[in-house]
């Protein structure tokens, strides 16, 4: 017997990048998918997992996630404003102790990897967290969140980032990689803006940033005044030399020349040009159900018109400051009332392959030469179509999960008998 060689026996396996299969197997080594096939081996010399009552699916990617906000769950509500709600949220974060902070990271680290989330694209702002994060069994994209509306320190705010990305480099086939977001256009300096950019560029790795999120954003930007203005006055965080540019959010970001290749969280207000100015900068995009919903958002994301532009979408769970719940098979039944005009079939692809193109994450589907990181779901009934299992009112989970061919969780009455 070959120790090397893995194989997983399935009833269907869906690529989401390429051929579907039916009753057969996946063959995989350190880590990675050597064969994909319908059909069994007669003969196979190696380890044998079988789930051949499982529809198999590349994991899930949470695109957006704060997960060290996950101790405000339950401390922060929804407020009229928006500013006050960011004040509330800001506050609450102040007074929690590290160790309710790390505690309550690590508990919803599990929920995420319960349901189906193999893959994590983070935002954060305490690089000490960093071994905490590393502990965790995902593939990662951390952003490390950077505010600073204040001209005067851009120079200082970058180099800091500068020195966490050069202390921590990482490629795009590494299971850790670090990444730049300043934060969003009303709390980050045009100088700030650009010098972060610059220095994603040097060091090949991806941008994000809240983009369109409210409509107070593009009031602040088009006339300088109202609740963001506000704000940064009571925090004495404004710049009186800053002059609004007169334009929304998207447009702003393009005439700095952030725009391209940005992934861009929310876009929930959008001018109709925006959506072309998008894909012209190759940006991403990704949507937050549970939080758009949780805010009572009446416009959000208009994610048909950007998949319709080769704009590559995924799904968001954001975080317990502004959600129910890190429960990511929750965001994809909540995705599907608030996108109607999408399929299951395509609110799938949301939630894997778009999400890893979206962080540029190596591609993450289930073919030769790809890392194992994939998903379970056991059939119920027979003839049952395989888009309709993650969508179950009462799943919770997913019967079993991989990354990198390693088992990170398997319910206890689902487990791959070994042959």
């Amino acid at each position: 017997m070959s120790e090397s060689l893995t194989r997983i026996l399935f009833q269907k396996l869906v690529s989401m990048s390429g051929e579907d299969y039916e009753n057969g197997e996946l063959v995989m080594e350190q880590g990675r998918i050597v064969v994909v096939r319908s059909g069994i081996s007669e003969s196979f010399l190696g380890i044998t997992l079988d789930w051949s009552d499982c529809l198999i699916l590349p994991g899930f990617v949470n695109a957006h996630c704060h997960l060290s906000l996950s101790g405000l769950h339950g401390k922060v509500v929804r407020q009229e404003r928006f500013t006050d709600w960011i004040e509330s949220v800001v506050a609450e974060n102040a007074a929690l102790s590290w160790r309710d902070r790390v505690a309550a990271l690590h508990r919803e680290a599990r929920t995420l990897i319960e349901s189906g989330v193999t893959a994590l694209g983070d935002y954060f702002s305490h690089p000490e967290l960093l071994v905490e994060f590393q502990a965790l069994p995902f593939r990662q994209v951390l952003f490390l969140e950077t505010i600073g509306f204040q001209v005067a320190l851009a120079e200082e705010k970058a180099r800091s980032v500068a020195s966490l990305l050069q202390e921590h480099p990482g490629g795009v086939n590494a299971s850790i990689q670090l990444a730049v977001a300043p934060h969003a256009p009303y709390s980050v300096s045009p100088v700030l803006f650009k010098e972060l950019k610059k220095l994603a560029d040097k060091m090949g790795c991806r941008v994000s940033c809240h983009v369109a999120e409210v409509a107070e954003e593009t009031r602040f930007l088009s006339q300088g005044e109202g609740d963001f203005l506000e704000l940064l006055n009571q925090r004495e965080a404004y710049d009186s030399t800053w002059e609004p540019p007169g334009v929304g959010p998207v447009r702003y970001l393009e005439q700095l020349g952030v725009l391209q290749d940005i992934v861009a969280i929310h876009l929930n207000y959008l001018e109709n040009s925006d959506l072309d100015r998008l894909a012209e900068n190759n940006a991403h995009a990704v949507f937050c159900p549970g939080s758009t919903r949780w805010f009572g958002r009446k416009t959000w994301m208009p994610v048909k018109e950007l998949l319709d532009r080769g704009i590559a979408v995924g799904l968001g769970t954001d975080s317990l400051a502004s959600t129910d719940s890190l429960n990511f098979l929750n965001e994809i039944r909540i995705s599907e009332k608030m996108l109607p005009e999408l399929h299951r079939s395509e609110i799938l692809w949301l939630a894997t392959v778009g999400g890893s193109q979206a962080l540029n994450i190596e591609k993450l589907g289930l073919e030769p030469g790809q890392p194992a990181d994939l998903i379970g779901f056991r059939y119920r009934n027979t003839g049952e179509d395989w888009w309709d299992l993650p969508f179950d009112d009462n799943r919770r989970q997913v019967d079993f999960s991989m990354v990198s061919g390693e088992v990170i969780f398997q319910k206890s009455d689902n487990k791959g008998k070994n042959q």
